[in-house]
């Protein structure tokens, strides 16, 4: 389980795209632009990714190797962007 020691939102609400996030682990190292997103079945992340030289093709940079940590990290980011909300 990661120790997310913070989350920042950036509230986008352009179509399906929420908002942004940047996360803090361990207070050492820091993944901007984890997209929140709102599709069909509900709430997703989308993680950085970068064009392909010359093809079509998106790849992300750095994303979670199992299901458990994307879950917990959608749960977080999902949190976050709600209170942000509730806030306003």
């Amino acid at each position: 389980m990661l120790n997310i020691t913070e989350i920042r939102i950036k509230k986008i609400n352009k179509g399906d795209l929420l908002g942004a996030a940047s996360i803090c682990i361990d207070n050492c190292f820091i993944m901007n632009e984890i997209k929140l997103l709102n599709g069909k079945n509900g709430r997703f992340i989308s993680f950085p990714s970068r064009k392909l030289k010359n093809k079509d093709i998106r790849k992300n940079f750095s994303y979670p190797i199992n299901n458990e940590t994307r879950l917990q990290l959608l749960e977080a980011i999902s949190e976050e962007y709600d209170k942000v909300n509730v806030e306003e």
